[in-house]
């Protein structure tokens, strides 16, 4: 079936927006509309844009956001790079109509829209999970893309009843057991913990924190949010929620949540590390993050792509993560194959396994 790719000039306009709303930001919480435009405002290095694919008969048959930025290729070669979604949005930031277009289709007449345009030199398709998504990323690699597992993502189930001793309950004894001794540690600390629906007033107190703990990640490094998406978050009053673990009235911890219908996303945290260890602080963020996702009549939680052996714990199940990379001439890609694989292995290391040279899920 033959698309056009077309623009969307007003994507917040009703159709399109319930039309993405419904599709895609659903799926994924980091690529709600309102977010998006809050990312953008806070990073003006970077556009969003927004593409839709029409049929013959003018029915929708495909939706993307992408982003466009610069960087520079060994320190002297500039490239324009088009990223599916951005660099800080997780999740897969694009819909197709699977009933009337395959993947092969949409990625083919997505690519030619891309070089009509001019707009990019390197493109990034992200994200796509093993097991599910393995006819795409087959579709991928024939379409010349470099396709790479990057990193672990961690979902969690949780209890129907929403109660906190039903979710305890269906974990192993041992793992059981020091959760809740972590429990009793932090009220035997007599610490506060708060959820707050406006937090700009704490991004002093807290941006510090996160960049503590983005700094230290050893795996599924991504650019650090920047600090002016913290007061936007803070005053919006939306899907946003920060959670803070305070010592004497002071944040020694917390965690940034967003939560659309029964779901809900811990996206960062930040810790004191100077009392971390001694308080068990990441073991609370995510215990408490667990307990407003009940509160809150969610039925599932999305802990990160970070420490997924520590979150195995918690009873998370692991997914892996894919991400395609090519240059828009494929000769360009075949010569950059080992400098496209090493850029990906220095920002994304995952902790339960090696980078494999695979570009072959299965």
């Amino acid at each position: 079936m033959p698309l056009s790719f077309l623009p969307v000039e007003d994507p917040f306009e009703g159709t399109f927006r319930s039309l993405w709303s419904e599709r895609v930001a659903h799926s994924e919480l980091s690529l709600d509309l309102d977010f998006l435009r809050l990312l953008a405002g806070a990073q003006p290095e970077a556009s969003y844009r927004f593409v839709q694919a029409r049929d013959d008969d003018g029915q929708v048959r495909a939706i993307a956001c992408y982003a466009i930025s610069r960087m520079r290729l060994l320190r002297f070669v500039p490239l324009r790079v088009l990223v599916l979604g951005g660099m800080i949005a997780a999740g897969k930031a694009f819909w197709f109509d699977a009933a009337a277009v395959d993947f092969a289709e949409f990625l083919s007449g997505f690519q030619t829209f891309v070089r009509r345009r001019k707009e990019c030199d390197l493109l990034v398709f992200k994200e796509f999970s093993a097991g599910s998504d393995d006819e795409s990323i087959h579709a991928m690699t024939q379409a010349g893309f470099i396709a790479q597992m990057c990193y672990d993502r961690s979902r969690l189930t949780l209890p129907p009843d929403g109660r906190m001793q039903s979710f305890l309950a269906q974990l192993p004894s041992k793992k059981r057991r020091q959760l809740r001794q972590a429990m009793a540690l932090g009220e035997a600390a007599h610490l506060e913990v708060e959820v707050h629906e406006h937090f700009d007033h704490l991004v002093d107190a807290t941006y510090g924190l996160y960049q503590a703990v983005n700094a230290r990640a050893s795996e599924a490094r991504t650019p650090a949010l920047p600090r002016s998406l913290f007061s936007a978050l803070g005053k919006a009053g939306g899907a946003a929620r920060m959670m803070t673990i305070s010592q004497d009235r002071r944040p020694v911890g917390f965690g940034l949540l967003m939560q659309r219908d029964a779901k809900l996303k811990c996206m960062v945290i930040g810790l004191d590390y100077a009392v971390s260890r001694d308080l068990q602080l990441w073991y609370l963020i995510v215990l408490h993050s667990i307990q407003h996702a009940l509160d809150q009549g969610c039925s599932s939680v999305d802990l990160g792509s970070t420490n997924h052996g520590m979150k195995r714990k918690f009873g998370a199940e692991r997914e892996e993560v894919w991400i395609g990379v090519r240059h828009r001439h494929g000769w360009v890609t075949r010569l950059l194959a080992p400098l496209i694989r090493q850029t990906l292995a220095a920002t994304y290391r995952p902790a339960s396994r090696p980078l494999s040279p695979s570009s072959d899920p299965a």
